[in-house]
């Protein structure tokens, strides 16, 4: 078969389970890559076609520029043809830890905003709101003309700050340019004059007086003239002493109310990575760490004496004082300190946080006598304590006491009172950045044909472009000044690929990491609608996906398989879709055919007892109400931005996290939850990463690693050379190589490409010394049990009750085929939730538990959803309650009770659209889940 407009040949692709693969991809086509979990995709895709395409990139350089590069190794491929320019945007790129950039920076809107801001804005006095307008000379001179005839007038310009040491030295060289008199340090002395040494100080500012007159009729030439000096000699900077009293005077801008003048605007003005525009308190976060009375207070239930917990950190002294204040204020107030916190006084445990105000006390510190005084309160003496101790321990502890709060100079915009001040069609830039996508669309466009726009219209165009396609990826309901780190994998995917599509490139091979991850399948066709785009301008787009949609959207279809690890690697399939659903011979041909409308029971079960939140109102929620039956499997949905993380992480997990864990974690706002009382354990499992080092693996994770490391201690050769269960650990000296020390990988500084892991040339990636290696289990050593599969593993540890209990789990939800030493950074976030799922269910169980899970399926084919479901059944079944956010139609159906929020995202959601079985909603329900329910979405 031949293709039009080429192709990319693979041949002899080997990387990790493949299998000598040969394929043909058809360029400049939307191809799908699909198979079960582990089967592959991610080899092919990634770490073979995306690898090889870097590699070549790189050699594409100069040798010069190749010469201060480690080379990156070729995948094991025996040749592709055919590859162009390769960009990968994978659920991993959330990386970026840097709490400034936002998804505006990260889509170079901010860039194109603090241009139009700098170029059109109207410039006001963020003192007293005056506007700030550019002054000449003429206006300068006219200032000054103004005062009555007769006024005395000092003219100066600033000349420098300068040591000590160099006074005379400047003073010299001043006299010989001719100046007859200067300005040090406030006072004004004759050049010809014996000057002072000014000891007590160690710099000097030096100004120059360049001209004494008396305002008249006649002097507005000299004046004139000598205001043109000034300037010159400091730079567009003066001043004129009119009865003792300085009036700046500066060429550029001041305020016409008060005079001060201001420094031309830039982009970097506008910038909360650079001092010039960020906030001088938050330093551009826009959040500063606030000590919390519920923090600073954690169990109402004690004494005051012991209930204020970090003041029991410090140095002896410290706490001695602090309990010295206490037993004070408790015989002046007073109350007894051996009363609970919660039975004081309201007004009581208020003045103790946060202070006395004007009240006095008899207060004693130290050996000093007392003296009376306002109190300033725990929570002051805490932020006191907090800013000037040189402890670095000390600081630390108290970070748990402290919460993100909005700084109170900026009020979360991030920028600095200049900044925030200049208006563009009367928005500042920290309002535009607080819109969400649509809104500031509709800003933007309203900008064209502005005069004051117009000489920077490719600017406003720029960026009118960039949100539009934002809006079209299926994230409108974002701020644009969302921090970037707590946006989701697939979020993060869609932002990028908004930012590509704003490149406008053609001729590039885009490869996608499962762009519809936290998509709701309302939103499918957009998100589709964007990647027919790209692939419209000429580029190849290759999408590892299991989403019917996508499946069903694509121009061809690659199936790799059957089974996962070991199991899989070959391509199963490859061709159009039509040619997969007719051949009916895979698992996603079964899949695409199956029928859609689910089996349901006659009779739902009734539930008695609820978990409810009442009134919860953070972020977007309106005021709701929402309650979740006790011992069943309950789905949260909605469309993206509806508030389902905010209901169920924010408020219920943060909420159960501090009751029942007793965590330091406060929940988001809401009126109180009923029921929590009936649950004896809390579990949240989402997708953060098990670890972020390659030390960090599923065996490290789940304990498995522990097990091994005692096993391998107990083997002959282990005893007679005297190692113990330490010598098997790859984070100690001693076992580990010590050129990778034990990561198995070396780190290598690509410079603008960021950064590489590569195999360790001294262990090959082993991770531990040739004498550790000797030691050998059933003949094998430690380095090659860790190269095992999971499913390989649970046979060949059979005889292990330990390892072989903790194995089966892992295997029993689908991650057989990952390998008990692979590096946590490689794995996905559906992976590293599964790995949580299973250590859970290896647990022994206490009590009633509440299970919080964020969208499980990440990552998951058809076939492993249905085996995450029994899992889940069988936690249920156990008489614990789950509750799951998830947009998979095959686990919204398969649950007890369904919750939707919505009915769109952003400032058009926070409702509860519905709440019941989910037979009701997709019977008759017309909120968005029921409609992609019925697959009315895809018309």
């Amino acid at each position: 078969m031949s293709f039009p407009l080429g192709e990319i040949r693979v041949k002899g692709a080997r990387e990790h389970n493949l299998k000598n693969i040969e394929l043909r991809i058809p360029r400049g086509k939307l191809v799908v890559f699909t198979g079960v979990s582990g089967s592959g995709k991610s080899s092919l895709a990634f770490d073979t076609i995306y690898a090889e395409g870097a590699r070549q990139y790189l050699e594409s350089l100069s040798a010069k520029m190749r010469a201060n590069l480690e080379q990156i190794p070729r995948p094991d491929v025996d040749f592709i043809h055919g590859l162009s320019p390769v960009i990968a945007i994978e659920q991993r790129t959330a990386a970026n830890t840097n709490p400034r950039a936002t998804v505006a920076s990260a889509t170079e809107i901010a860039d194109y905003a603090r241009l139009l801001w700098a170029v059109a804005g109207a410039q006001f006095c963020p003192d007293d709101g005056g506007e700030i307008t550019r002054r000449s000379l003429d206006d300068c001179l006219a200032q000054l003309l103004a005062f009555p005839a007769g006024t005395r007038l000092i003219l100066g310009a600033p000349y420098a700050k300068i040591r000590r040491t160099m006074l005379h030295e400047e003073l010299e060289s001043l006299r010989r340019r001719g100046f007859q008199r200067v300005r040090i340090a406030g006072t004004i002395c004759d050049l010809d004059d014996e000057i002072e040494d000014f000891k007590e100080k160690k710099e000097l500012q030096i100004d120059v007086v360049v001209d004494r007159l008396i305002l008249a009729d006649d002097a507005r030439a000299r004046l004139a003239d000598s205001l043109e000096l000034a300037f010159r000699e400091g730079k567009n900077k003066a001043f004129a002493l009119v009865d003792e009293k300085e009036i700046p005077l500066r060429l550029d801008f001041s305020c016409s109310v008060c005079g001060k003048t201001y420094d031309a605007l830039t982009p970097k003005c506008f910038s909360a990575s650079h001092p010039d525009g960020a906030c001088p308190r938050c330093g551009g976060i826009g959040e500063l760490p606030q000590f919390v009375p519920e923090l600073v207070v954690p169990d109402d239930a004690k004494a005051v004496k012991d209930a204020i917990k970090p003041w029991k950190y410090g140095a002896k002294r410290m706490i001695t004082q602090r309990n010295r204040w206490l037993k004070q204020l408790a015989e002046q107030m007073p109350f007894s300190l051996k009363t609970p916190w919660r039975e004081l006084p309201a007004e009581t445990r208020a003045l103790i946080l946060h202070g006395s105000g004007e009240r006095e006390f008899s207060i004693k510190t130290g050996r000093a006598k007392a003296v009376a005084r306002p109190f300033e309160g725990v929570l002051a003496d805490l932020e006191k304590t907090a800013t000037t101790t040189s402890s670095l321990l000390l600081r630390t502890r108290l970070l748990a006491f402290q919460h993100a709060s909005e700084c109170p100079s900026c009020h979360g915009l991030r920028l600095n009172s200049r900044a925030l001040a200049v208006k563009l069609f009367g928005k500042s830039i920290g309002e535009f950045s607080a819109m969400n996508v649509p809104a500031a669309l509709e800003f933007v466009r309203s900008l064209k044909n502005v005069p004051a726009v117009a000489p920077i219209e490719d600017a406003r165009a720029g960026l009118e472009k960039r949100l539009h396609f934002l809006d079209k990826t299926g994230l409108s309901y974002l701020t644009l000044d969302r921090a970037y780190n707590t946006l989701s994998g697939g979020e993060v995917q869609r932002v990028r690929l908004a930012a590509q599509l704003g490149l406008g490139l053609v001729g590039v091979t885009y490869i996608l990491d499962e762009p519809s991850i936290g998509l709701h399948p309302a939103d499918h066709l957009r998100l589709l609608a964007q990647l027919a785009d790209l692939r419209d301008r000429g580029n190849s787009v290759l999408v590892v996906e299991h989403d019917r949609d996508t499946i069903l959207a694509a121009d061809w279809l690659v199936e790799i398989g059957p089974g996962a690890g070991t199991f899989g690697g070959e391509v199963i399939f490859a061709g159009t879709v039509a040619e997969c659903l007719a051949a009916g011979n895979s698992r996603t041909s079964r899949f695409l055919n199956e029928k859609e409308i689910p089996d349901f029971p006659k009779n739902p079960q009734v539930f008695k007892k609820f978990l409810t939140i009442r009134g919860a109102a953070e972020n977007n929620l309106r005021n709701v109400d929402v309650a979740f039956p006790r011992g069943a499997l309950t789905v949260v949905c909605g469309v993206s931005g509806s508030g389902k993380s905010t209901l169920v992480n924010k408020i219920l997990g943060n909420a159960a996290a501090r009751k029942i864990n007793r965590a330091k974690s406060l929940p988001g706002k809401h009126a109180g939850i009923d029921g929590l009382e009936n649950f004896e354990g809390f579990v949240r499992i989402d997708q953060s990463p098990i670890g972020r080092s390659p030390r960090s693996n599923p065996a490290t994770f789940t304990g498995i690693f522990d097990h091994l490391r005692k096993l391998y201690a107990l083997t002959p050769l282990a005893k007679m050379r005297g190692y113990d269960a330490g010598r098997f650990s790859f984070n100690k000296r001693g076992g580990r190589c010590e050129k990778c020390q034990g990561d198995g990988q070396i780190a290598l500084d690509m410079q603008f490409l960021g950064e590489t892991w590569v195999e360790c040339p001294s262990c090959r990636g082993a991770r531990y010394n040739r004498e550790t290696l000797e030691v050998l289990f059933k003949g094998i050593n430690i380095a090659e049990s860790l190269d095992m599969t999971i499913t390989d593993a649970c046979n060949f540890f059979r005889a292990q009750p330990r390892i072989h209990n903790l194995l089966t789990t892992l295997d029993a939800v689908g991650l057989g085929y990952l390998k008990l030493g692979q590096p946590a950074p490689t794995l996905s976030g559906g992976e590293a939730q599964r790995l949580k799922l299973a250590v859970e269910l290896a647990k022994k169980k206490i009590g009633p538990t509440l299970y919080l899970l964020d969208e499980p399926t990440t990552g998951l084919h058809h076939d492993d959803i249905r085996l995450l479901l029994d899992l889940l059944f069988k936690l249920r079944d156990a008489g614990h309650t789950l509750i799951v956010i998830e947009h998979n139609r095959d686990v919204v159906l398969a649950a007890d009770w369904l919750v939707e929020l919505g009915p769109s995202g952003g400032d058009a959601g926070g409702k509860l659209v519905f709440a019941g079985a989910p037979a009701e909603l997709f019977a008759c329900g017309e909120t968005p889940t029921a409609c992609a329910l019925r697959g009315e979405n895809r018309k």
